[in-house]
């Protein structure tokens, strides 16, 4: 007997597939063949090919067509494998809507196919070596229960993967309409799956997935096709909707009733016939899309409406505003965004435009009526732009409101022919806003463009005498023509700098020429006032240069260092120095940094801050790099044959090495030729590499590591984003600036820096190094907070190869030995600014619980006696809070106490506890286990309660 209703399930079936056949076919005919539409037809395919064999299934199992059991069953696993592609090509039309970077990189689409083609694999192995485990003894039904959860295996677990990534994506987009794209994207799949579980649930055969599955597809093609032809109508150039996508979005308007809410605008580009007959179309392109961006960006910030190019050089808008006022604000945001884009495009010019706008009426009017009104707006706007006021424009900085360099170099000449025949003698002053570009990368454009409006207002409000000429010259320079005495007016550019750095985190450099009588030559007067300001380089203390003998000698200095620097660098003129680093913990020499020297015949020492910016600045710091490094493997290497200790060494590289990857296999070169192991040799570069090439940096330093050398970052806290710095990148261990240190006697508050930062440093599992020090004081107050590592002028001088060899010739047990560096490393992890009796993972949630906790470290040998390695001044007042004789009678049972507590908790993770009595007074202690190399490390902490 037929059973009936298996049999008007597979017709469904069959009628589905032929409706989603249509659909294929149409689908493959649309010219525009992108991605999205390749993995749309693939899905549809599958889901053809899937209904197909569960139709013919249906017939099977139902003996509608007797077969055999083994075909049936063959038609059956044919489902599974069927099941398992379509969830593939799901995910991956999905990922394709979606735009997700990995369906362009094939090892990603191979890897994610990777889970169905083994799952398939299985499902025939299981099929063919245990068929009772797959399918049902009797019955219709394709699987046993248990292989019909392996059959939904694939697609829940992808449509789980589906709804993870829309729904991260449309949380992250949760203010913008796109999210609810995200959140349709999920349509498909999870109706796929909740209607496929369903459907194998249910006792009898009804084709709930065939027609939902039928039903999306439906939907979807009309999506896609609405796509296509929408997709055919944006502007090639600026990615701008065309007039037809206009027309349509208005008449939407006016079916709703609601024009009254909207302003009409035209926009259009001043001259650029000029800018394409002057620098060609290229650059015309360039203009018209720097204008496109703009205006699409002002609509982006959350006002409804559509932008498009009209046509040429005219853009037309129709947006949600709400009065004239804010219609104003709109165009003066979109002529300040072209002022940027024209700078990202690297304009010769920054397009000006003209615009119009008008109110829309309630009642529908025709297109042509409002476009002419609004470019009477227009019109109106470029005749009011009279010749004076065109002139203007183009002399005026459009951020500011300054005048800008074409002012300047138009008619600064004649200026200055005026100061000279009145015998008035004028300066050229230069500012540069230092970290600008810092602070860009930092808080973006908009920012940055906010910060310049400021900073002009500063300088305008202190240098605005009847003579004076104020104005912005070039990205962050500002230009000053003054007639003011040189004394007063250093000391208004000293106080104009304070001002600068106390409204922001930027500095302000000044260079200084003061022109000779008669003297017109503006563009050599700027060019010198510019030598004057780079003169101060990287120094924080100096704010302004005067152009004379001084800078002069500057320049004299940089031409000597590069005439005669691969001389020296030949001449062994320019060696290594080795300036020894201490570890707190113990006092020894841990390591040593190399410093390069550069001893000129002649000259004598000439320092490094005079030969290092110049090599920088002319790309030949490479080759000092790697010399002072092969000087410091050739010292390891004479050493070792010498049989003395192998001093481990520390080596700056500059940010412009680390521009390439390629200073790895360089400094690997060298280091393979010596045969030093790479623990016995550290990296060095400085903070201020992560601005000038942070994505260069992180894939240096990762194949740094995997050479095994540890990285450093030198001069932490010189740099604008220092605290960014420590999450983003991985260094192993950190310098702290000297400047931390400056004013430390008598300032409190660069104690509280330097204690957060070895607290945040130690959180983030990297090691301290302060540098700089220059007494006790200083080394005894960065023992006390944990900082790992110290250098400077109070553990001695920098050391000439000879004078380092002899010194471990006479003191070899005052270098670290490097097999107890991870030891010594362990017990450093210990966070004594936090409660460090917890486990070192506990430690970094234990935020705040610092207190004045009397802590200490001790160190068990093997017969049994301890020394303190680490004791702070809390427990030092604790313990000798009562008299001399109390202490020397407490001294010898707390000891023994200490000895118990040590033997009871050595080798352990957790920490014991007990209380030792003495002078009617008891005391808590509780220590924890840190680490062991022949030696064992425990830490404890103390209480005293009562008398």
């Amino acid at each position: 007997m037929i059973n009936d209703r298996a049999l008007a399930y597979s017709i469904a079936e069959l009628v589905c597939i032929a409706f989603l056949t249509l659909l294929l076919s149409s689908s493959k005919k649309i010219k525009r063949y992108t991605l999205q539409q390749q993995w749309f037809n693939a899905t549809l395919t599958c889901q053809i090919l899937y209904l197909a064999g569960d139709s013919i299934n249906t017939l099977f199992l139902n003996q509608i067509i007797p077969v055999s059991r083994i075909l049936t069953n063959f038609m059956s696993i044919y489902l599974a494998l069927a099941m398992n592609a379509l969830s593939f090509v799901t995910f991956m039309y999905v990922a394709s809507k979606m735009e997700l970077p990995l369906i362009h990189d094939q090892k990603k689409v191979r890897l994610i196919a990777l889970p169905p083609v083994a799952l398939s694999f299985f499902d025939m192995l299981v099929a063919l070596a245990a068929p009772q485990i797959v399918f049902p003894n009797s019955g219709n039904q394709n699987f046993t229960d248990f292989f019909s959860l392996v059959f939904l295996a694939m697609p829940t677990i992808y449509t789980a993967t589906v709804l993870i990534l829309t729904f991260s994506q449309a949380f992250i987009n949760r203010h913008k309409r796109i999210s609810r794209y995200y959140l349709a994207l999920t349509v498909y799949p999870l109706l796929m799956t909740t209607c496929g579980v369903i459907e194998v649930m249910l006792s009898q055969r009804v084709a709930i997935y065939a027609y939902s599955v039928t039903f999306y597809f439906a939907f979807a093609y009309c999506y896609q096709l609405n796509y296509a032809i929408k997709d055919a109508t944006i502007d090639s150039l600026t990615g701008l909707r065309n007039r037809e996508n206009f027309k349509e979005y208005l008449d939407s308007i006016w079916r709703a009733e609601a024009g009254s809410q909207y302003y009409l605008f035209m926009v259009d580009m001043n001259g650029l016939k000029s800018v394409n007959d002057v620098y060609g179309h290229v650059e015309g392109d360039k203009a018209i899309r720097a204008i496109g961006k703009a205006m699409d960006e002002v609509l982006e910030v959350g006002n409804e409406g559509l932008v498009c190019r009209y046509g040429g050089d005219e853009f037309i808008a129709i947006i949600k505003v709400a009065s004239d006022q804010e219609a104003a604000k709109l165009v003066q945001l979109t002529r300040e965004r072209i002022a940027h884009y024209a700078q990202e495009e690297y304009l010769q010019s920054t397009p000006q435009i003209a615009a119009g706008y008008i109110h829309m009426p309630r009642e529908k009017q025709p297109l042509e009526k409002l476009l002419k009104q609004a470019d009477s707006k227009m019109y109106a706007e470029k005749q009011s732009m009279k010749t004076g006021d065109r002139a203007a424009n183009f002399f005026t900085d459009e951020i500011t409101g300054l005048p800008n360099a074409n002012y300047f170099h138009n008619f600064a000449g004649k200026y200055l022919k005026k100061l000279s025949k009145e015998g008035k003698k004028a300066s050229i002053v230069l500012f540069n806003v230092a970290g600008m570009h810092a602070f860009n990368d930092q808080f973006g454009y908009k920012k940055g463009d906010d910060l310049l409006r400021k900073v002009s207002r500063i300088l305008r409000e202190n240098f605005h005498e009847s003579e004076d000429v104020f104005l912005r010259y070039t990205e962050d320079n500002f230009l000053l023509v003054t007639t003011s005495p040189i004394k007063p007016l250093l000391a208004r550019i000293k106080k104009v700098a304070g001002q600068v750095s106390q409204a922001e985190s930027v500095g302000l450099k000044a260079g200084v020429y003061e022109l000779d009588k008669g003297q017109i030559d503006v563009i050599a007067a700027v060019d010198l006032a510019k030598r004057a300001m780079q003169s101060i380089g990287k120094s924080r203390q100096q704010i302004y240069a005067i152009y004379g003998p001084e800078v002069q000698a500057i320049y004299g200095r940089q031409d000597f260092v590069l005439l005669n620097f691969k001389k020296a660098l030949a001449k062994s003129e320019i060696t290594a120095y080795f300036q020894p680093v201490i570890r707190s913990l113990t006092g020894q020499v841990h390591s040593f940094e190399a410093l390069a020297r550069w001893e000129d015949p002649e000259r004598g020492l000439i320092p490094p801050d005079q030969f290092i910016s110049t090599l920088e600045r002319a790309r030949l710091i490479q080759l000092l790099d790697l010399a002072i490094f092969e000087q410091a493997c050739q010292l390891q290497d004479r050493l070792r044959q010498a049989g003395l200790p192998i001093p481990v060494i520390s080596v700056n590289l500059s940010p412009v090495d680390l521009q390439s990857r390629r200073i790895v296999d360089e400094v690997e070169k060298i280091r393979q030729k010596y045969d030093i192991p790479a623990k016995y040799l550290k990296i060095e570069v400085l903070e201020s590499v992560i601005k000038e090439a942070p994505d260069q940096l992180n894939a240096v330093i990762a194949a740094f590591h995997q050479a095994g050398y540890e990285v450093w970052m030198d001069d932490f806290g010189s740099g604008y984003s220092s605290l960014n710095n420590l999450k983003d990148f991985d260094f192993d261990l950190m310098k702290i600036d000297m400047e931390f240190l400056k004013g430390f006697t008598e300032n409190s508050q660069s104690k509280i820096i330097i204690s957060e930062v070895v607290d945040m440093a130690k959180r983030l599992g990297i090691a301290t190094l302060c540098e700089g020090i220059e007494n006790q004081q200083q080394a005894d107050f960065l023992q006390e907070i944990g900082c790992q590592f110290q250098q400077g002028y109070l553990f001695g001088k920098s050391l000439t190869p000879e004078q380092l060899e002899n010194f471990l010739t006479e003191n070899p047990d005052q270098l670290e030995k490097i097999d107890l560096d991870d030891y010594y490393n362990q017990i450093d992890q210990v966070n004594v600014l936090t409660n460090p009796i917890h486990k070192q993972a506990d430690q970094k949630q234990s935020l705040g619980e610092n207190t004045d906790v009397p802590i200490a470290v001790l160190e068990l040998a093997a017969d049994g006696q301890f020394t303190y390695l680490y004791f702070n001044h809390a427990l030092k007042r604790l313990v000798l809070s009562g008299n001399q004789e109390e202490v020397t009678d407490m001294e010898s049972g707390f000891n023994a106490f200490l000895l118990q507590l040590m033997r009871r908790c050595q080798g352990q993770t957790d920490s014991v506890s007990a209380e030792f009595t003495f002078a009617n007074a008891i005391y808590t202690i509780r220590m924890r286990w840190l680490a062991k190399q022949k030696k064992n490390a425990f830490i404890f902490s103390a209480a005293k309660y009562g008398e």
